[in-house]
């Protein structure tokens, strides 16, 4: 059996979780091994080909006891027994103040393994060093497989770079009866998200949250039923909702407004909550993926650029808020765009998205 060190968001992230399901059942004939923690090895068990190792578990314990350095030497020997040492993530090369740690690192990671990152995209940055320190560790990976015309243009000359629609356009969504008149809405914490060293969003918290309540007691007030989504509790999605629901004053007991947390082992009621409804509010990056893959009418509000980039890659045609610059629309008018956008070709982008795997399948297929 082939052996792959795998990469990614450990966090319980829903978008990152399902990348981390999609490789895993792409390559079942291939061991993958996680460096993570106790609670991603109980809830990715279910895994079968994925072997988490729980950094604080007690065999990493005893290395460290022995001698400290076993554990680096015991993480080393999985990455060199390895086909590939992959990343699989989105914004994985966001640029922080200590952003030449981060090129050392990516560059040992690029020197010593077969290293690929595979549906990522790039930046934000503002340093032109880090810019050319990546351009050169890019050149030493086996591949760099980006998500948008942006990060790809920008890295064109880099013989290692590709591009191709976002992974998750081409995760199979459950098929739910359509439920009418039903509205999924996921939603972010603008105090715990922020791009990198660049843009903090809990200055726009405020605007927010008042805009999304003023638009959706509209569509209560015309008889809709509401699904408040988190994706993830590590991120404050879960505490955003109780903000909203208290602005709106909208009590737990609600029947009309239910919400539904992922908690790292239910994607697929998650999953479902988009199939089964009429249309869709996406400040969730994966959000708006999901549901263009579902063929749902999705309003998206961006957070950050990344967004923006993808959209305008698959041509999208409907109206786009931007949370930063505290644009608000109302219920008509978020109406009459979900009735007049014209969905992008959802097959078409699975299809294309499968190309981010064309390397690995070389070497794993």
């Amino acid at each position: 059996m082939s052996r792959v060190f795998l990469y990614a968001y450990d966090k319980q992230n829903l978008g990152d979780d399902l990348f981390i399901h999609t490789i895993c059942k792409r390559y079942p004939k291939t061991k993958f091994y996680l460096w993570s923690d106790k609670e991603n090895k109980e809830k990715l068990r279910r895994i079968k080909n994925l072997s988490v190792v729980d950094e604080r578990g007690a065999f990493v314990r005893t290395l460290k006891k022995i001698r400290p350095s076993l554990v680096a030497r015991y993480k080393r020997s999985l990455q060199r027994k390895s086909k590939a040492v992959v990343y699989i993530g989105g914004s994985i090369f966001m640029e922080y103040a200590d952003w030449q740690s981060s090129i050392n690192w990516w560059g040992y990671l690029a020197q010593n393994f077969p290293m690929h990152c595979i549906g990522c995209n790039w930046g934000p940055y503002k340093t032109e060093g880090y810019l050319e320190g990546m351009s050169k560790v890019f050149e030493k990976m086996q591949d760099v497989s980006f998500r948008d015309s942006y990060s790809y243009d920008t890295f064109s000359k880099v013989r290692t770079v590709r591009i191709a629609p976002d992974i998750l356009f081409s995760y199979p969504i459950p098929q739910s009866e359509l439920q009418e008149k039903t509205l999924f809405v996921s939603l972010i914490n603008c105090g715990k998200r922020g791009e990198g060293d660049h843009v903090q969003l809990n200055v726009f918290e405020e605007d927010y949250l008042s805009n999304l309540s003023a638009l959706l007691t509209g569509y209560l007030q015309n008889g809709y039923a509401i699904t408040l989504a988190s994706f993830s509790k590590l991120e404050g999605d879960e505490e955003a909702i109780s903000m909203l629901r208290q602005k709106m004053g909208i009590p737990d007991t609600d029947v009309r407004v239910k919400n539904v947390f992922y908690d790292g082992t239910n994607e697929e009621e998650v999953l479902s909550a988009i199939s089964a409804s009429e249309s869709v509010i996406a400040t969730r990056f994966h959000a708006a993926i999901l549901a263009i893959a579902a063929e749902k009418p999705v309003l998206p509000i961006v957070y950050s650029d990344k967004t923006l980039h993808v959209l305008e890659d698959i041509g999208f045609s409907g109206k786009v808020l931007d949370l930063r610059k505290g644009d608000a629309i109302t219920f008509e008018e978020a109406q009459e765009n979900f009735r007049t956008m014209t969905l992008p070709n959802a097959k078409y982008l699975a299809q294309e998205s499968q190309k981010h795997f064309e390397k690995l399948d070389k070497i794993l297929k």
